[in-house]
């Protein structure tokens, strides 16, 4: 096996069809692993990062795809020459398309990045905790490489399964009364209708009216909304032509006397809906137009009778919890150079680091 670089966009479209046909024959299916959705990332990465598709490949056809940048940054006041994946802020989960045997296609990865002497840290992230590739890399870094596991981070999700009125019945009279009262508030504000786009033109006034919402929402100001975040305008932009071609496109408005004010992106494929962002308009905070709009795609997709999973997104906090039946995992590795400079890096983190927290422990208690 050998691994060949692609670094033109270019060059990284014409492999459309090649990625569709290993994602199909991987059993890997999922839209975040398909051109598309690095496409978008591609084209939305930034000048400071260089992207590179690996291609592994034996002498008859392609056996893996791995998307990665390079790019420069900081780590604990250090410079870094940081490999990464190539990912945008809202990427939920990363793996290598892998159609030949996991363990080789893991050995070549690996040989491959020995021989290159233009990074200090690779971080590979988002990777499912059940994840063949995880585990295989889990086994060969032990022999070549210094490396530390990641951090596990949780997906809340909920099962789609019955129907909405025993799942209803089965919560809490606490959870049951505090859904009615949501609802009570927001139609003492106006009419509430909902809307479930499935076609969406970026150029057209949906697209516009949830870029609106999202300006309005309180990350807006900070930089944290869709519509204001660095290049996040211009990745929807064209994640929701890809994946309203896809049939993928789940965009969801509650609207009050026909004002939108408070908007869901789903991403969706085999039954499974995924929520990328969720925005209301802060100026209406408490009518909760945010917590109504949950409250209804839930009731809608129980009645769809279509979906058998909602998955909510990463983090987990007391709301999401309410809803949840249980949550995904994700995680990873980082790996470090085999340099001087990259044993130095490990051993701050492996080392350094947590004797200085076990140092700290006593006279913060104290």
């Amino acid at each position: 096996m050998k691994v060949k670089l692609v670094t033109s966009l270019r060059d990284f479209d014409s492999l459309a069809g090649v990625w569709a046909d290993m994602a199909r024959a991987s059993g890997q299916p999922s839209p975040f692993l398909s051109h598309d959705w690095f496409a978008c990332c591609w084209r939305t990465a930034g000048p400071d990062r260089r992207r590179e598709l690996w291609v592994i490949e034996d002498d008859a056809a392609p056996l893996a795809l791995i998307p990665l940048t390079l790019t420069r940054a900081t780590m604990r006041g250090l410079p870094v020459r940081r490999l990464g994946i190539l990912d945008s802020p809202d990427t939920p989960v990363f793996d290598f398309v892998v159609t030949g045997r996991v363990d080789e296609v893991v050995a070549t990865f690996l040989r491959f990045l020995r021989s290159r002497r233009d990074w200090d840290l690779l971080s590979l992230e988002k990777v499912p905790v059940h994840s063949p590739t995880l585990k295989a890399l889990q086994t060969a870094l032990a022999a070549d490489f210094r490396w530390r596991p990641a951090g596990v981070l949780a997906s809340p999700f909920l099962d789609i399964r019955g129907t909405w009125e025993e799942f209803f019945r089965h919560k809490t009279q606490r959870f049951r009364k505090t859904c009615r009262n949501l609802e009570n508030r927001i139609r003492r504000g106006g009419k509430v209708t909902l809307e479930e786009h499935c076609d969406v033109d970026p150029d057209g006034p949906i697209f516009a009216e949830m870029m609106e919402v999202s300006l309005q929402s309180w990350k807006g100001p900070r930089g944290l909304a869709m519509a204001t975040m660095q290049r996040m305008p211009r990745f929807f932009r064209e994640l929701t032509r890809r994946a309203s071609a896809n049939g993928w496109l789940r965009l969801w408005i509650l609207r009050l006397d026909g004002r939108p004010v408070a908007t869901e992106y789903q991403v969706a494929q085999n039954g499974r809906i995924h929520a990328l962002r969720a925005d209301f308009d802060s100026s209406l905070a408490d009518l909760s137009p945010g917590a109504c709009l949950n409250l209804s795609i839930v009731r809608t997709l129980f009645h769809h009778g279509t979906v058998g999973e909602y998955d909510m997104g990463p983090g987990i906090n007391e709301y999401k919890l309410r809803w949840a039946t249980g949550a995904h995992e994700t995680t990873g590795v980082d790996v470090y150079a085999p340099t001087i400079y990259g044993h130095l890096l490990w051993t701050i983190e492996a080392h350094l680091l947590p004797l200085v927290r076990r140092w700290r422990r006593p006279e913060m208690n104290g």
